[in-house]
């Protein structure tokens, strides 16, 4: 990171863009510096070209007195009505706060600094030279001017959303509580360590106790006649419409999503991020039945989207066996941990992941709301599951 370690005034200047095309990329790239593929251009790029008919996207510089650049941040603008939530769900989360009527109406505009399609702290970065208060105080000042940009355009914002926050970084939201932003846990991101003594698969499997590895074995006995594939761009676009129906069967079962992927997006990935992308077809005789999607960032495997044909799921093990090609792939890779996401937590804790606690950050348009919201999003618990311990006993004392 090309950054100068001279004191940074309070204020910063900022310069807000419409499209990733528009931004001076060296300035981009010199704070970004390869440290978080989804802050990436190409990244960027492939988003905003595949999706822009319904998000809006927002680039952020941050600049120092002297024009140097500090600090980057991403903004999407998405609307999310009552289909991209499963009410009944929600309505139990809430325990009775919400009423069934909003929910069935809902129709707000988010203004989401971060990242809908990925988990963990992807909405912005700034130079070790600002400090967190400088920082988030200026990262706070930008996301009220594109709300006010919005308001004047006749396209208001109704909640302003920064997600997802890992707990070492929890400390650091105060700047913003202090700016009426309210935290509030959500479902535990499911995260695998992964171990120095494994350099192959068969060592993972020798660290877990003989019940679970019999568990692993019966996932590949099961899905035995299951063909897996890494596509290129030209065989994700023509395995598309399939592609899209296996994500649409995934989608269907969540409880809430913001903003859905397209195939054209994961060709996209395949093809301007070839060293931090695949999409792994599942095939069964020739025809696709599931596939499962991974970025890399860093030392770290982020499991990402997929698509499941559930009509075959449970007799032939799909998910649990890309969840098992998960786990070889990052011990493939080198990599420090593996990162399976939200869903089916019980089942990824037999794998022996373990749940990290996560944050968001909400703030309502209205000063009203927001002391309505707080003592909501107070109320909101996070889905329980029973953690399995897989591995010996040996292994869990450290």
């Amino acid at each position: 990171m090309h950054c100068h370690n001279k004191q940074q005034p309070s204020t910063l200047k900022l310069s807000i863009f419409d499209s990733v095309h528009l931004l001076n990329q060296n300035h981009w790239n010199g704070i970004v510096d390869n440290s978080n593929v989804y802050l990436s251009i190409p990244y960027l790029q492939s988003l905003e070209t595949s999706l822009s008919d319904y998000v809006d996207f927002r680039y952020i510089l941050f600049y120092n007195d002297t024009f140097e650049p500090v600090g980057v941040a991403v903004v999407q603008l998405l609307r999310i009505t009552n289909s991209e939530i499963n009410a009944e769900d929600i309505l139990c989360r809430f325990g009775g706060y919400i009423s069934e009527k909003v929910l069935n109406n809902l129709d707000a505009r988010v203004l989401l600094c971060g990242n809908a399609f990925s988990t963990g702290e992807n909405g912005y970065l700034f130079c070790k030279s600002v400090t967190n208060e400088i920082a988030k105080l200026n990262l706070s000042r930008a996301l009220d001017r594109i709300k006010r940009d919005e308001k004047k355009a006749k396209n208001g914002v109704s909640i302003i959303l920064l997600k997802d926050f890992w707990p070492e970084s929890f400390e650091d939201l105060k700047p913003l509580q202090q700016e009426d932003y309210s935290p509030f846990m959500i479902d535990v991101n499911m995260v695998l360590k992964i171990r120095e003594n494994w350099k192959t698969f068969d060592d993972y499997m020798g660290d877990l106790v003989t019940k679970f590895r019999t568990k692993v074995k019966g996932i590949y006995k099961k899905s035995s006649e299951i063909r897996t594939q890494v596509l290129s761009p030209e065989e994700i676009v023509k395995h598309k419409e399939n592609i899209r129906t296996l994500y649409q069967n995934v989608l269907e079962r969540a409880d809430y999503r913001f903003g859905h992927l397209e195939p054209e997006t994961f060709e996209l990935f395949a093809e301007k991020l070839p060293e931090d992308f695949r999409l792994t077809g599942y095939f069964l005789e020739n025809e696709l039945v599931g596939f499962s999607t991974c970025f890399k960032s860093g030392a770290v495997i982020d499991a990402n989207f997929v698509g499941i044909n559930y009509d075959l799921n449970h007799e032939k093990a799909i998910y649990q066996r890309m969840l098992c090609d998960f786990i070889k792939l990052a011990i493939e890779c080198d990599a420090v941990e593996l990162r399976l996401g939200r869903t089916a937590e019980e089942m990824k804790s037999t794998l022996g992941a373990e749940p990290v606690q996560m944050k968001l950050l909400v703030k309502h348009k209205n000063t009203i709301t927001n002391k309505l919201v707080k003592p909501i999003v107070n109320q909101i618990a996070p889905s329980t599951f029973e953690q399995r311990k897989p591995f010996k006993a040996v292994l869990y004392q450290h």
